[in-house]
Formats: structure tokens, sequence, C-alpha cells
């Protein structure tokens, strides 16, 4: 197990981050918190108000804010690829991309799950990957609170959702049978 910036492009298998779906639900509240500002840049200079000022700065945050969520999920690259040798998972990255890259001896299994939320009734697929133990170890050393997190909910340390996906993991998971050594097991459901 190794950590990565990046993840190629170019491999076998690939998970793509659907760009247009990523802008039309960031846009909508990056626009509000932009309107807000230019209304609250009005209101400072026409009433003289720290107030207006306020607000204003909380919603150049905001902005800030949105448009590092979309750089982060769509410039950052896929978040998950493998070819014959290697899997890549994209664990996290906020300002910069964060990775690991794991060797097919140290992946154990592959599933497909479906989560169930709790009181919105909200559910979401994931792509799963189980490791061995001294690569959990590794991801534990790297990952901390969020891969016990993880694990506690979806059974597995490491995981993608389908959510914003232009692929879907239905192929990937097939995709991954194909390049999977014989020790891998798979798991659908």
């Amino acid at each position: 197990m190794e950590r990565a910036s990046r993840i190629p492009a170019d491999t076998k298998v690939v998970v793509l981050t659907d760009r247009v779906d990523v802008l039309v639900r960031q846009l909508p509240s990056t626009a509000v918190f932009a309107l807000t500002a230019i209304g609250a840049g009005f209101g400072f200079f026409a009433a003289g108000s720290t107030v207006w000022l306020g607000i204003g700065v909380l919603c150049v945050a905001g902005v800030a804010g949105e448009l590092l969520a979309i750089r982060s999920e769509i410039g950052f690259g896929p978040a998950f690829a493998a070819d014959a040798d290697h899997v890549w998972v994209r664990v996290g990255g906020f300002l910069r991309p964060l990775a690991v890259r794991l060797d097919w001896p140290e992946v154990t299994g592959i599933g497909l799950r479906t989560w169930e939320g709790g009181r919105r009734k909200a559910s979401a697929r994931f792509l799963t990957i189980q490791v061995s133990d001294d690569a959990r170890a590794g991801l534990a050393a790297l990952l901390g609170r969020r891969l016990r997190g993880l694990a506690s909910t979806l059974g597995a340390p490491l995981a993608i959702s389908d959510q914003r996906k232009a692929t879907t993991l239905d192929e990937a998971f097939h995709g991954l049978r194909a390049l999977a050594p014989e020790g891998v097991r798979f798991r659908n459901g």
C-alpha cells in the first residue's frame, strides 16, 4: 500500500466523476452565496453597517468553499482505477487529492453493497474493497478514525459511492472480475 496523489485515468477499469452532475448540484448553492455576497456589498455601501460586511465576508467564504468542493470532485481525476497490477482508490482530499495504491495481493475482496440511510430513507450503492491485514494497518496509519467509521458502516476499509459518477459501479465490478487474480473474492449484494 502506497500513498498516491493522483489516480491514472488510462487504466483498464476507471470510475470517473460525472462533471455535469457535480456542477448541477453545486452551482445553485454557489449562486445563492454569490448573490447574497453582492447584496451584502450593496447593503454595506448603502448603510455602512458592519453587519452587512460580516454577511458579505461569510458569503464570500461560502463561495470559496463551494468552488473548492467542485474542484475536489471534478479536478482531482477519477475516484477509482485498476489495472492488472494495481488498484487505486481516492480516499479524500479537499485541498490536495489523497489516494492509495494497492497491489492486487493486498486486495482480498471486492463487493457491491447498498447502504440504507436512517431517518431520511436515503440509500446509496458502494463498491467496497477488502484488504489484507498488513494493508489495513497501513490504511489505519493514513486514515485513522475515518477508516474505522467506514469499516463499521460498510464492512470494508475502502469504498466509493455511485453518487455523481459517470461510470456505473456494475461496469467497474465486472471489469474488476476480469483483472483480479485468483484469490480475490467477489460479492454482489
